[in-house]
């Protein structure tokens, strides 16, 4: 205790956490020393068992021979002949990789093999021949070949299911050992560790204890106390400051928790607009599809000729889609609202493999009909320029797809502004939107010809509730959500380039160290030609 005292707080921790670790190290070591030798065990019962389960497999594929090589002999079919030249291949398989672990025994078996095979053929023969006395007796001299192969098989199979058997018992012994043995090792380090820890916590908590005592008796209004001297360690200069640092730090606390409460609340209420609003606007149209489907029913299904039930069935098909939106959207509002609690959190989304160019493609098509259902005079041309070679890259598809509405989103407000600006002098509303791969990460770059972004407000854009749109037009959460998403979640860039009255270009970038191999899967939200991603201008409308 005294060499502890002489010692700062924080060298008293760093020996503690250097002691613990050592105890860990070597614990470890020893562990996985054992596990080691118990690998061997278990690695050669391992290789025991699919040498087993081959012979089993010899064993099956000669039972097919034996029967099909009985029944050719009897029926003369082709069939048959064919099926036992299939076994006979299969069980000579079996045996070569049967081999390398008992040569003697494969070797006897395949030459008994050879003898079967020509001593079948040759009552074969004479079956054809109408020498029925002779092939029952070569028949009768087969089957003793293949009660030979059968002994032979027999007894691999023993010796190797009694070797697994003896191997396994080893193993299950070592491990058992093993863990008597980890168990031992680890209470002893636990106990090592938890004395070391009582006397590094003692030496702290011992006159941490006085200070306390000492600052409570000076807020009690007691001037007298006297306040225990610790030398230039930490705790002398807690003596003089953590009244004061406490009380700070309390009202910081509580100012955070106000503010992040405040950005989240406005966050998830921003967020849950999008999917809800495509909740709406697909119940709208499957509105009208049962309009259309009501009048196209207006005679007996069995009384329409072929055109009109395939209309219905069209219809039918469609509204089906529909509904399925409707489901789809209304989960994912739910997961906005649930992604954007567990980012209060700072709980880590999940992530998993997503086709890149049919994640933007279905975020463009949703952000452009949405924009459409809200007025239906919108309009605008979306150029598309894809690369065929972007891939998979692993992300968490339902926030990157947020980013990417938003942006969209913020793209068509900023070309129908300027279209209500100019008026009809010629102007044409675009979206140009491209993907690429670039050694070490996926690019997406969305670029409308929009308005663009005033000099002074580009180094505010990522600023919470910062917004260039009217009031009640926007929150000022969009962009500050999709650099958190981009940046902070994904590890990836979010840049913009803008020149007012001209255009503006935010261009993603997203690493993909972590990314799955192209065509391994396809994406939830790949619909149909979603695999189309070669470079088209669309006007859109």
């Amino acid at each position: 205790m005294a060499i502890l005292s002489r010692m700062t707080i924080r060298a008293r921790l760093i020996l503690l956490s250097g002691l613990l670790l050592a105890g860990l190290i070597w614990t470890n070591a020893f562990l996985v020393h054992r596990l080691e030798q118990n690998a061997g065990s278990l690695t050669a019962q391992v290789t025991l068992r699919e040498v087993l389960k081959t012979a089993h497999a010899a064993q099956r594929s000669f039972d097919d021979l034996k029967y099909w090589l009985t029944d050719y002999a009897v029926s003369l079919l082709i069939i048959s002949e064919r099926n036992a030249e299939a076994a006979k291949t299969d069980f000579s398989d079996h045996l070569r990789s049967l081999s390398a672990r008992d040569p003697e025994t494969v070797r006897a078996a395949e030459e008994s093999l050879d003898e079967l095979m020509a001593v079948t053929k040759r009552a074969i023969d004479a079956y054809a021949d109408d020498r029925r006395v002779i092939g029952n007796t070569l028949m009768a001299h087969a089957r003793m070949h293949m009660s030979a192969i059968d002994e032979r098989l027999e007894g691999l199979m023993e010796d190797l299911s009694a070797e697994a058997d003896e191997t396994g018992a080893r193993a299950r012994e070592e491990a058992h050992q093993a863990v008597e043995i980890s168990i031992v090792v680890v209470v002893a380090a636990v106990a090592v560790g938890i004395v070391l820890t009582f006397v590094v916590f003692r030496s702290i908590a011992d006159p941490l204890r006085r200070l306390v005592a000492a600052i409570d008796g000076i807020r009690s209004g007691d001037l007298g106390t006297e306040i225990p001297r610790f030398g230039g360690d930490e705790l002398g200069s807690m003596s003089r400051a953590l009244g004061e640092l406490k009380q700070a730090q309390t009202s910081l606390v509580h100012a955070e928790k106000l503010a992040l409460l405040g950005q989240l609340t406005a966050g998830i209420a921003h967020e849950i607009k999008n999917p809800l609003n495509f909740v709406n606007n697909f119940s709208a149209l499957s509105v009208e599809l049962l309009d259309d489907l009501k009048a196209t029913l207006g005679k007996s299904i069995a009384d329409l000729d072929d055109d009109a039930r395939a209309d219905a069935e069209d219809l039918l098909a469609t509204l089906t889609g529909n509904m399925r939106k409707i489901g789809e959207h209304g989960r994912r509002a739910d997961g906005i609202v649930k992604s954007m609690l567990a980012h209060s959190r700072e709980g880590p989304g999940e992530r998993r493999p997503a086709e890149l160019n049919a994640l933007v493609e279905e975020s463009l098509n949703l952000a452009y009909h949405g924009a459409r259902a809200t007025d239906p005079t919108f309009n605008v041309t979306l150029d598309r320029d894809f690369d065929p070679d972007a891939g998979t890259v692993r992300i968490v598809p339902p926030d990157i797809s947020r980013v990417l509405l938003n942006l969209f989103t913020n793209g068509f407000h900023a070309t129908q502004e300027r279209l209500r600006r100019e008026g009809d002098t010629g102007y044409r509303p675009t979206v140009h939107v491209s993907t690429r791969r670039i050694d070490g990460f996926v690019e997406i770059r969305v670029r409308d010809n929009g308005t663009g972004i005033p000099p002074a407000a580009v180094s505010k854009i990522f600023t919470p509730f910062f917004t260039t749109k009217p009031a009640g037009e926007g929150t000022g959460l969009g962009l500050s959500l999709s650099y958190d998403i981009v940046v902070h979640q994904h590890g990836g860039r979010l840049d913009v380039d803008t020149r007012q009255n001209d255009y503006t270009e935010f261009v993603v970038q997203l690493p993909d160290a972590e990314e799955a191999s192209a065509g391994s899967g396809t994406a939830p939200w790949a619909g149909d030609g979603a695999a189309d991603v070669q470079r088209r201008r669309v006007a859109g409308g």
